[in-house]
């Protein structure tokens, strides 16, 4: 708001409260000695009216501290909008403002006027400025009543010292125009508003002599000098003779301002004389006084005269060769006259040429040396990079197309100059190790490479960018600042004006706006968080909602009011159109199932009873490959088998349609046993689950002390692990079964594991007698297995599954062992007591937990799937999960629930905070209690227990 807003505005809310409006105060009119009446405010200036309203005392507010001034208050008023401040505020305002600025420069909080001088402390100043700390003045607050005496003229400000601008001198003073031939009276304000110091311009002509010194000076009344003399002579208006100094050129006429009269007379060969007044561009030849020779001569004051001057060609002046090395007398003839031929030497002329940088390389000569010079000169280009040979006259440096490419002052760009000359400056200035701060140092730069680009980077306000030109190291802070007070939305954290660009609000920890009014959009009741920005969101809703699923299998899906994408988890199962599978995506919106199926087509095969494995292919028939599935053969009574690929298509039919094995001599042997079984009337099935060497090692367990005498293939370490991990253990057996029955294969790779499971099968390797090492680094540390030669390996003669029950039977036995020889050991001494009173144990006040306003569709399996882990330890024996008939409220008791006690009730007060917590975070109910429960609380049909 500028400042002639804001006194409007202070001016209709001054007339709004006063209620007198004939209160006159005087004013003293300084120049005409009378005092006048104003009443009516408006015609008086806004800084009048401050004054008025300061010494009433009600009125007048200071803009920084918003107090009511009077005039017993320190004042400050603003050299530019003249608004009035108390004296402690502004110095206050300044010092946080030049703190926060470069220049230390601070600004008037009304018309933001930029000042450099901070108030000084306990020194507040009249209007004027004579007197410090001028006592209270009710008539005229913070006036000293001396004159003003500001210099705004001559004379000085006659008013008495005020607030606001000083009125213009009406005293009057004598001004000369501009010839200084008359005077004139003014106001002394209108001397100094006028141009040219007031002075004014009479109507006569100026009749100064001009600087020709024949003519005055014809123009009206001016200023400076006169100028040049613009008459023209011509031979009628003047008695001289207009001929130029040579005497050859005759002017008619010829402007005055051009002639330059000769100090002396020039004169010919006949004896005329006149005088020149100026230099025509003619040129005279001009004989020697041998008559024989002469010379040129351009036009100049005292030409020279034909026979006046010396033959320099005379063999009374020439004595030696035109280069002056060699005397004419030790030539071979003498010279007698000047035409006689001039002799030369055979030495190099020598003298210095008209470029001053070399000399005449001519053997000697008469007449002009070499002119111009033709001669060259190897020279460095600008950046000091190439050699040149340029010819004498090249007046400019030779230039490379070499490119500069030096770090310009900036340290961001670098000069695109080519052959630029700062380039060896430069690369003195890039070998020199400079500090941090020198390096920041522009005056260490050569000029070539200042930087004149404009910065132009985003300053850290995030708002302005870089006014300054291109410059090294980081930008300087904005100096940007609001007179508005930061504010959040709550309007509780407030960072008082004024505000640097790029003030951040504080953390506000009162509760945000939105939770004040108690509700968001959707109805519910905003959870509590603290004040925020605008421009970042409320937390969503999370209030429990039932909605409907996205496939729309189930209408009452529990989820959180602002989650719109809800599923119910279930696989979609609807039939593909591209192929004869269902969609295996989880619950999803209508229209959006598979549109590429990833399963295995799983087709019966057409020439076998396998099914097709290859990936799912459409509704297109299966291929016509062969099939890729294991199948066994035997021989014919049963006991060989084979594993083979069944391999039937079209052309060719399954092995076990076509193949069979041949039998051995084991089937002839087992043949035999069975008749020998046969004829002792042994079972078969008492002895299929077990070998003979599973037989000799359970006849083992009863007799054996230690676990070596088991004499079982594997290590104590691996049945322990293999008791406790079936699954893998049994994986990891499998594989290396396969590998000792593949003879093709000599060495496995298992991929990257734990070290317990590396442990494992270093264990399991030993029962094989296979080599094994761990390689490469964690976490990539591996087990390898190679088949050495010499070590015996194979497979053991029983499996991992067969030796674990003798294991755990050895292992019991001599826990027996142990337990008789602690008992053997150990002496007892018995003592029958007969207790005399049986305690009393008091009847519980609460023997059930009892769940209020359950979620639709919550049954009791699924109450007792949620709480029967935590109650299976406890005094709570078989607990009971019941509905009542409206299904809202829930009870979880024990059995036989009218025979508990405080022990029991003790257990369900430990455990009802931790079930109302599960409920809540699982949105199964709103809340869990304790009560006394009794049948009559259930329904009627939900009496039998």
């Amino acid at each position: 708001m500028s400042y002639v807003k804001q006194w409007k505005r202070e001016a209709i809310i001054h007339l709004s409260l006063m209620t007198i409006d004939n209160l006159v105060v005087g004013d003293i009119d300084h120049q005409q000695g009378h005092v006048s009446n104003v009443g009516n405010d408006e015609e008086m200036a806004f800084y009048e009216k401050s004054v008025r309203e300061i010494a009433r005392g009600d009125s007048y507010v200071c803009m920084i501290c918003t107090v009511e001034m009077d005039y017993t208050c320190s004042m400050y008023a603003c050299g530019k909008c003249y608004r009035v401040y108390d004296y402690e505020c502004i110095r206050e305002w300044a010092l946080k403002s030049t703190k926060r600025t470069a220049d230390g420069s601070w600004k008037c909080p009304n018309c933001l006027h930029v000042s450099k001088q901070v108030p000084a402390k306990d020194k507040p100043r009249c209007w004027c400025g004579k007197v410090v700390r001028p006592d209270a003045n009710p008539m005229d607050p913070n006036s000293c009543g001396q004159t003003c005496n500001a210099r705004i003229c001559r004379h000085g400000c006659s008013q008495i010292c005020h607030l606001g601008p000083h009125e213009e001198c009406m005293r009057t003073i004598s001004i000369k125009c501009r010839c200084g031939k008359h005077k004139k009276d003014v106001f002394c304000h209108e001397f100094h508003d006028a141009k040219e110091r007031g002075r004014f311009r009479c109507e006569n002509k100026c009749g100064k002599s001009l600087h020709c010194g024949r003519h005055a000076c014809k123009r009206l009344c001016h200023s400076k000098s006169c100028g040049p003399c613009p008459e023209v002579l011509t031979t009628t208006n003047t008695d001289l003779s207009l001929v130029c100094y040579c005497g050859n050129t005759h002017f008619k006429s010829i402007k005055c301002k051009d002639i330059r009269m000769a100090k002396k007379p020039s004169e010919n060969a006949n004896g005329d004389t006149w005088v020149g007044l100026f230099s025509c561009s003619k040129i005279r030849s001009v004989e020697y006084s041998c008559h024989q020779h002469s010379f040129l001569e351009g036009c100049k004051s005292n030409p020279s005269i034909d026979g006046k001057n010396r033959c320099p060609f005379s063999p009374k002046f020439m004595k030696t060769c035109p280069c002056g090395k060699t005397t004419l007398k030790h030539l071979t003839t003498k010279r007698k006259v000047c035409t006689d031929p001039i002799f030369t030497c055979e030495s190099r002329c020598g003298k210095k040429l008209r470029c001053g940088k070399h000399t005449c390389p001519f053997k000697c000569h008469e007449g002009p040396c070499m002119d111009p010079c033709i001669q060259t000169n190897i020279l460095n280009c600008s950046c000091q990079q190439r050699k040149f040979i340029t010819p004498c006259n090249f007046k400019h440096m030779p230039s490379c197309n070499i490119k500069c490419e030096s770090l310009m002052s900036c340290r961001r760009h670098r000069c695109i100059e080519r052959c630029c000359s700062g380039k060896p400056a430069a690369e003195v200035r890039r070998k020199t190790p400079y500090g941090s701060n020198e390096l920041q140092d522009e005056s260490l730069v050569e000029a070539e490479h200042i930087c004149l680009k404009d910065c132009n980077l985003m300053l850290s306000c995030g708002k302005h960018k870089c006014q300054r030109k291109c410059h090294p190291g980081k930008c300087p802070p904005c100096l940007e600042s609001s007179s508005d007070d930061l504010v959040c939305p709550c309007g509780k954290t407030v960072v008082e004006a004024p505000v640097r660009c790029g003030t951040k609000l504080p953390t506000c920890d009162y509760p945000c706006i939105k939770v004040v009014q108690g509700l968001y959009q959707c109805g519910h009741k905003p959870m509590p968080h603290t004040c925020h920005p605008l421009d970042r969101p409320c937390p969503p809703c999370t209030a429990p909602v039932q909605k409907r699923c996205k496939c729309g299998k189930r209408d009452t899906v529990r989820t959180v009011c602002f989650q719109n994408d809800v599923s119910c988890g279930q696989i979609c199962n609807k039939p593909l159109q591209t192929c004869r599978h269902n969609c295996q995506k989880l619950c999803h919106s209508p229209g959006n199932c598979q549109r590429k199926c990833k399963g295995t087509c799983n087709a019966e095969k057409k020439y076998c009873d396998h099914k097709c494995t290859r990936p799912c292919h459409g509704k297109e028939s299966c291929p016509d490959t062969p099939c890729t599935a294991i199948i066994k053969i035997t021989c014919s009574c049963g006991l060989l088998e084979k594993e083979v690929v069944c391999g039937a298509f079209s052309r060719a039919s399954s092995p076990a349609c076509t193949e069979s094995l041949p039998c051995d001599d084991s089937c002839e042997m087992r043949k035999r046993q069975l008749e020998l079984k046969t004829a002792f009337g042994i079972s078969d099935e008492a002895n299929a689950s077990s070998t003979s060497g599973l037989i000799s090692h359970e006849k083992l367990v009863s007799s054996a002390t230690t676990f070596e005498e088991l004499e079982l293939p594997f290590t104590e370490v691996a049945l322990n692990v293999y008791s406790k991990h079936f699954a893998w253990c049994s994986s990891i057996e499998k594989v290396l079964n396969s590998f000792m029955d593949d003879s093709q294969k000599n060495s496995l790779h298992f991929k990257p594991m734990k070290p317990p499971q590396r442990s494992f099968i270093h264990e399991l390797a030993k029962a094989y007698k296979l080599y094994s090492e761990s390689q490469d680094r964690e976490p990539k540390r591996s087990v390898y297995i190679n088949k050495m030669e010499g070590s015996g390996y194979g497979k053991p003669l029983l499996s991992l599954n067969e030796s674990l029950p003798i294991y755990v039977s050895f292992k019991e036995l001599e826990k027996e062992r142990k337990s008789d020889h602690f008992e053997s050991k150990t002496t007892v001494r018995l003592i029958n007591y007969t207790s005399m009173d049986t305690p009393k144990i008091k009847p519980a006040e609460k023997n059930a937990f009892i769940i209020k306003n359950i979620a639709r569709g919550t049954t009791e399996q699924d109450l007792e799937r949620i709480f029967s882990t935590y109650l299976k330890h406890t005094l709570v024996k078989n607990p009971r999960y019941k509905l009542d008939a409206a299904g809202k409220t829930a009870f979880i008791f024990p059995e036989d629930y009218t025979n508990v006690n405080v022990n029991v009730q003790e257990d369900l007060e430990r455990l009802v905070g931790h079930f109302d917590f599960i409920i809540k975070d699982l949105f199964v109910a709103e809340t869990v209690g304790l009560c006394k429960f009794d049948v009559r609380l259930l329904a009627e049909d939900q009496i039998g227990l």
